[in-house]
């Protein structure tokens, strides 16, 4: 691969990660931009633009405070899971995007998210207790919303 790539593909995850941790793509969009603006041009590599968005993210959304739906954000193109992932409190989500998505050893994330250990933990545990109870609840929704529309079509 090219470094080109390499970044690109470093670009793309970046971006979707710092969407997750700050629920706004004008939030991650701007993670990612200051991140390249961060970044050391002799030596850049796709490592350095994935953390300093991370990074990013995290402190972006700390500033706003506002929450996921009110900036009008479209999450339709995020997988099923993806989109309930958004639905989950800040805390909760930032625990879960960082530990099992990002796959960041607990200790990171406590130094991240600026809290102990323990409350990383169970900040991820809860988090994977909510998401689940989310995608169940989306999931019967729809099966309704899809059983309507058949009784609709067939009196």
């Amino acid at each position: 691969m090219t470094t080109e790539s390499v970044l690109r593909d470093a670009a793309n995850s970046a971006y979707i990660t710092a969407f997750l941790l700050s629920g706004a793509s004008e939030r991650a969009e701007a993670a990612v931009l200051e991140s390249i603006r961060l970044m050391n041009s002799d030596v850049a590599s796709g490592e350095e633009l994935f953390r300093g968005a991370m990074h990013a993210a995290i402190e972006l959304e700390e500033i706003s405070g506002q929450r996921v739906g009110e900036l009008g954000l479209d999450s339709s193109t995020l997988p099923f899971e993806l989109q309930c992932v958004l639905d989950l409190p800040q805390y909760l989500r930032q625990c879960l995007v960082l530990r099992v998505l990002v796959g960041l050893p607990g200790e990171t994330c406590a130094r991240l998210l600026r809290s102990e250990l323990n409350q990383i933990d169970e900040g991820t545990h809860a988090g994977l207790l909510e998401l689940r109870a989310i995608m169940d609840k989306r999931s019967s929704n729809q099966g309704r919303e899809i059983q309507s529309e058949v009784v609709a079509r067939n009196p």
